[in-house]
């Protein structure tokens, strides 16, 4: 039984997948796992791939989800996206880092908030946001 931290970011990840299906994104892939890292989305856009990390918070008091995705998480995730697309035969294609940030306000019980936060940073691991 998952229970804490873990249930918040499995809920959490289910939140963000069906509001990005509802955005026009196609899932590629769930929890994209290598010796590198591991990316928790990777979706199309049109003809984007986009590498979309997920952070879950119940509340803001140790600031907004979002803020937690440090320059170190962002480089770790570049890299896994680079082996990705070097896998897949994609080198070519265009691609973006998102953000995905789910906020339960009143615990796993509410509503929760989503924000997509589009280009959250660049390739070189420089937050956007």
């Amino acid at each position: 039984m998952k229970t804490g931290r873990l249930s918040l970011g499995v809920e959490g990840e289910r939140i963000a997948k069906t509001y990005l299906r509802t955005q026009g994104f196609r899932i590629l892939h769930e929890n994209y796992s290598t010796t590198l890292g591991e990316i928790d989305l990777i979706a199309r856009e049109g003809g984007v791939v986009v590498f979309v990390e997920v952070k879950t918070r119940t509340s803001g008091e140790f600031g907004p989800p979002q803020a937690s995705v440090t320059r170190r998480k962002q480089h770790q995730i570049v890299g896994v996206a680079k082996l990705y697309l070097q896998r897949e035969r994609l080198s070519e294609a265009a691609c973006r880092f998102d953000v995905v940030a789910v906020t339960f306000p009143g615990g796993l019980a509410g509503q929760p908030e989503v924000l997509l936060i589009r280009d959250a940073f660049g390739s070189e691991g420089t937050a956007l946001f």
